[in-house]
């Protein structure tokens, strides 16, 4: 039976904890040879852009491609992921995933935190108050002991806004500040969520031992990182390295700069499987560059699919054999 899914019935059956355990789960596998991302493929559209993305977990016996879109449909139109099993080709499930994006991007910094921060990290910068803030913060105070987080974002109301939703909601001190360099300075991890074309973390102000998630920056115009900040990791990972040559500005421009080698950007999917050590020391300055990849969608819209149908939620589709 395929069942359809939408955001309501999503947000109801998934938790940042399973988002965290599916994500963390595929990366590993995907570092054993267990599962196979395919890069994102972009084609223009009449005022905006068609998105393609696939993925197959091999030790799931399951695979997923999802179709979005990008202005010309609007806020959240465009956005369907469809489940299929590897063995029969049968589809299990088609799921609203604008939500999930959210969810399963936050999950991957989540992980990536909890592999290459230093154990005792309590203050986190951020830099950005939508969407994506929200479930960055719910991730990494999930991973580590986070005791006060700084926020910056562009309008005072917003900023402040959602210092006081995340302090309730996750028991810390949460302080709005005025400017990127006072979220990225003495902070133990730093989260970019930004939309921003020009740089908001310098490499100067970053703190020994800090770990970056690099989240915000995924189209050739968008760059959250100075070069500097790349400069200064000691270990660099994506959540796929061959995407973020094309789509990673915050790497594309120091490797063109001279700065960084792609020998140097790994996956994490190896750091999750043991396969590297990402933090040498206390005192290296870890990177992650997230860019949203299709094993994390199929992670999840499968977790999605299990308790729906254990719940019996969601909607039967007719049956579309032959």
């Amino acid at each position: 039976m395929a069942v359809f899914l939408d955001e309501r019935c999503v947000a109801g059956l998934l938790t940042m904890e399973d988002a965290l355990a599916a994500v963390e789960e595929v990366f590993r596998e995907q570092g054993r040879g267990g599962a196979v991302n395919v890069p994102r493929v972009r084609a223009p559209l009449k005022g905006g852009v068609l998105r393609i993305t696939a993925g197959v977990l091999l030790y799931r016996g399951l695979y997923g491609v999802k179709v979005s879109s990008t202005a010309v449909f609007g806020r959240g139109a465009g956005r369907m992921f469809s489940l299929y099993r590897e063995e029969s080709g049968e589809l299990c499930a088609i799921v609203q995933v604008f939500g999930l994006g959210a969810l399963r991007t936050g999950a991957a910094s989540g992980v990536a935190t909890k592999f290459l921060a230093n154990a005792d990290a309590r203050v986190l910068g951020v830099l950005g108050s939508g969407r994506q803030a929200k479930t960055q913060v719910e991730a990494v105070c999930r991973v580590r002991r986070i005791a006060e987080v700084k926020v910056f974002s562009p309008t005072p109301a917003h900023r402040d806004g959602f210092c006081r939703e995340i302090g309730r909601a996750h028991g810390v001190k949460a302080v709005p500040v005025e400017s990127p360099e006072a979220a990225v300075r003495e902070s133990d991890v730093v989260v970019s969520a930004t939309t921003s074309s020009e740089p908001v973390v310098r490499g100067a102000w970053l703190a020994a031992g800090a770990h970056v998630n690099a989240v915000g920056a995924n189209y050739e115009h968008r760059r959250e990182l100075d070069t500097a900040a790349v400069a200064a990791a000691s270990f660099i990972a994506a959540d796929d390295p061959e995407q973020a040559r094309y789509e990673a500005t915050d790497l594309v421009e120091p490797v063109r700069e001279g700065a960084l080698a792609w020998e140097r950007v790994h996956r994490l999917a190896d750091v999750v499987a043991g396969n590297l050590t990402g933090r040498a020391s206390a005192t290296d300055i870890t990177l992650y560059k997230s860019l949203g990849v299709a094993i994390e969608d199929v992670a999840l819209a499968a977790r999605a699919c299990e308790k729906a149908l254990a719940q019996k939620a969601g909607v039967e589709l007719p049956d579309l054999a032959g």
